[in-house]
């Protein structure tokens, strides 16, 4: 076979990792802006040129081969060096620009980085920002995302870190449910209480509980268990039990006396609200633009902690 031309080869490699991140031709051609069946013809192209197939195609469904998943690691890759050296023989470097793809946990996206694009927007107007919004682990380089934000412990030490905040989680309750109840005065008595916890913590049905050096491990009845903190929130308020939330969910019930905090002297650990991005000699303009963004926005006490009740 005639060799491909390096450019064209380039096209390709762009078009495949459009549709292996999308899952679908439609939303690859749409991105690239050229019709399914171009894009179609440039897959089709670099199987040929590679002689494996990298997708599986039937009339409902995109998935990966096993060799198309491998190869869209190289093609993020090879294609994350290109922009940047063309971004440094330009001297586009210092002008942020071009699509970050960014993921957010689910609530505190909403909450927390939402209301702040507008003004990143405004800020950076060659940059097109493209947001997903979940609450499973991201691994940023075989999905294509330029950065994460991340809450709690961090386990791939490959990637780029940068500490915007830190995270803090308060025992609390709403009033109506206090009211009437054993009283709350030790770590012991939750286990005459209703609780809610949230599912994806490593500790599971219980909480970390410190004051000064002493640690302890309560347990409480579960009454409800789910994945979402928002539901946790929402139960919390209608005063079905005791729960552990972040004061970026909670900060305004606890505002307006919705929720007050419960055995005040003990403590739970804070956690961390994180950046990550992969690593690489040049960081792309735009990541660096939108994390020092963040940092200058949640610098000091961040947004949701001023002038917070149950402080």
């Amino acid at each position: 076979m005639e060799r491909v031309a390096l450019r064209d080869r380039l096209e390709d490699m762009l078009s495949f990792t459009a549709v292996a991140r999308a899952l679908s031709f439609a939303e690859g051609a749409r991105e690239l802006g050229i019709s399914a069946s171009a894009l179609s013809r440039r897959i089709a192209r670099l199987e040929d040129a590679l002689g494996t197939a990298l997708l599986r195609r039937t009339t409902r469904h995109v998935s990966l081969t096993e060799a198309g998943t491998l190869y869209l690691e190289r093609c993020t890759d090879v294609l994350t060096r290109v922009e940047d050296a063309e971004a440094l023989v330009s001297g586009l470097a210092g002008e942020p620009r071009g699509r970050l793809r960014v993921a957010v946990p689910n609530v505190f996206g909403q909450l927390q980085v939402a209301p702040l694009l507008p003004d990143f927007l405004r800020r950076y107007p060659r940059i097109g920002l493209e947001f997903s919004f979940m609450d499973r682990y991201v691994d940023l380089v075989q999905e294509g995302f330029d950065v994460a934000i991340r809450i709690g412990a961090l386990s791939d030490s490959s990637l780029v870190v940068r500490r915007l905040a830190t995270n803090h989680r308060l025992l609390v309750a709403a009033p109506s449910y206090l009211r009437g109840r054993r009283p709350l005065a030790k770590p012991e008595d939750l286990a005459h209480h209703a609780c809610l916890y949230f599912s994806p913590l490593s500790d599971g049905q219980a909480w970390s509980l410190q004051r000064g050096a002493a640690r302890v491990t309560a347990r409480g009845r579960p009454v409800l268990v789910a994945d979402n903190a928002e539901a946790l929130r929402q139960a919390a308020v209608a005063g079905c039990g005791v729960t552990v939330l972040a004061t970026f969910l909670i900060a305004e019930d606890l505002r307006a006396g919705r929720l007050v905090r419960v055995l005040e002297e003990w403590s739970v650990p804070d956690t961390g609200i994180f950046a990550v991005h992969p690593p690489g000699r040049l960081v792309p303009s735009k990541v660096r633009a939108f994390v020092s963004f963040l940092a200058e926005r949640y610098a000091g006490t961040p947004p949701w902690e001023r002038g917070r009740a149950g402080k």
